[in-house]
């Protein structure tokens, strides 16, 4: 992957396939501590125990359509490769939970990559999803969530352009305001 936010993508899509209904994203950038923290949980329908030994190993998948599963191996391939590392737990929504950490400093870590464009297509094709979004970044918190826009437009689906113009408009103004930039880990030093 080119970088962090395509991983991203993959995790959303896969809490999309556990039928989860509320996705949270958390993104940590602290200088202080040399870290990138990206933790996604969810209200879908988890991960077993006996799962989580295997959902590291490319060739293996949840899914009856694919024979392999490479989405959470490269992304735990990407976290190792930047002196990091990848966990699963249960979430506190009640379904899974996976925190990556990255050394924000390490010159083998991928840059953030689009944040905005990533959540705006995610939500073109989950738009029925709530999406809770916090980031932590160097000038502040930015908090987002789907439903303060759908409350403002309407649930009409005809209002989902409206929706996802919405959605980027808020996230550029409200990441950039806390210091992100897409370019390298996101910091604006």
């Amino acid at each position: 992957m080119v970088d962090l936010s395509l991983h991203l993508l993959d995790l959303l899509q896969n809490s999309a396939h556990a039928g989860a209904r509320t996705v949270k994203v958390d993104i940590l950038e602290s200088l202080e501590h040399d870290l990138l923290q990206v933790t996604v949980s969810d209200d879908g329908k988890g991960i077993s125990s006996d799962e989580r030994e295997r959902i590291l190993d490319p060739f293996y998948t949840s899914s009856d359509r694919k024979h392999v599963g490479l989405g959470l191996p490269l992304v735990a391939q990407a976290a190792e490769l930047a002196g990091g590392s990848l966990s699963i737990e249960d979430s506190e929504l009640g379904g899974a939970c996976v925190v990556v950490n990255y050394k924000l400093n390490h010159p083998d870590r991928q840059p953030l990559g689009d944040i905005v464009a990533t959540f705006v297509s995610f939500l073109a094709g989950n738009p029925d999803l709530r999406v809770l979004f916090t980031y932590c970044g160097p000038n502040g918190v930015y908090h987002f969530d789907t439903n303060s826009i759908w409350d403002d437009i309407g649930e009409d689906s005809r209002n989902q352009l409206i929706f996802l113009g919405k959605v980027e408009e808020e996230l550029t103004q409200g990441l950039y305001s806390a210091g992100y930039r897409p370019d390298r880990g996101g910091l604006v030093l």
